[in-house]
Order: C-alpha cells, then sequence, then structure tokens
C-alpha cells in the first residue's frame, strides 16, 4: 500500500528509514550510526500530527521473555538489559508545522522524557520516493555533531 503525499504537504504519508547517518564537526562521518540496516517508520497526517520510532538494527533481544513492558517480568532483566533496549531504540510523537524545506516536530510524547514539550527542527529534502531528515549541530559526547535520516516511501 502507498501514502501519497499531498499537493500542499509533501510529507503526508508514511516513510521507512533506510539509512541513519552521523556527521562530525571534527570531520567523521559515521554511516551506520544505528547499524548496518536501521529499523524505523515516520509518519506525517493531513491532520497536523506526527510519529516516528527507529532503532539500532543490532539489537539483541532480553534475556527473559517478557509479555508486557507493564508486567513484574521487568524486574527480572538486569539493569544493563534494560539500558542497552533503551539507548537503541528511540520514538516520538505530537504535532508538526513545515515552513519552507524545514519541519519542526512539536512533542507531546517521547521515549526520553526530558523532550516532552520541546520542538525538534529538521530540514528536510525529497527526492523522488525518499526524504532526508537532517538535524542542526548539537554537542554528542563533546564533538559538534549533525544526523542525517534518510527514509523512503512505503
Amino acid at each position: 500500500m502507498s501514502t501519497l503525499a499531498s499537493p500542499k504537504n509533501p510529507l503526508v504519508g508514511t516513510w521507512k528509514l533506510i539509512s541513519a547517518t552521523a556527521i562530525h564537526g571534527d570531520g567523521r562521518i559515521n554511516s551506520e550510526v544505528y547499524g548496518v540496516s536501521p529499523n524505523g517508520y515516520i509518519t506525517y497526517t493531513e491532520a497536523g500530527y506526527m510519529m516516528v520510532m527507529f532503532a539500532q538494527s543490532d539489537r539483541p533481544p532480553l534475556s527473559q521473555a517478557i509479555q508486557s513492558p507493564l508486567s513484574g517480568e521487568m524486574s527480572a532483566v538486569p539493569l544493563e538489559e534494560l539500558a542497552q533496549a533503551f539507548t537503541s531504540f528511540s520514538a516520538y510523537a505530537g504535532t508538526y508545522t513545515i515552513q519552507g524545506s524545514t519541519v519542526s516536530h512539536h512533542l507531546t510524547l517521547a521515549s526520553i522524557p526530558n523532550r516532552v514539550g520541546t520542538t525538534l527542527t529538521r530540514t528536510f529534502t525529497i527526492t523522488g520516493d525518499r526524504v532526508t531528515l537532517s538535524t542542526p549541530e548539537t554537542v554528542v559526547n563533546g564533538v559538534a555533531t549533525a544526523f542525517e535520516l534518510v527514509w523512503e516511501r512505503v
């Protein structure tokens, strides 16, 4: 099934993550920042809502069989495994606005609670059935870093 953009809003639809690249201010480029084949989807609706989730491609399963994150079974999982699962997955949702080639994500829900109530700004370029979202530079581990995520329309 294909989702089609409206003439007024080229982002409308669902997109699958193809690649995630970190571009460091010191010249280094990590084209596998989320692994060789990162997993993820981003959806933009005509009504102005958006949601995104993505994960590293090499996430190991937890050592315990977990039926629900709300169950008591979670307490049996070692903290190191839970931390690795959390840091290899990101998700957020909210509304969005577009101005020219900039999209702003206004977060109302996020896997990182501190992001709720913030706005994440991305520039975008669309080429055929692909959209590239680029972040502004932020300091990551002491180095100015920008991220570039390429998504393909599904």
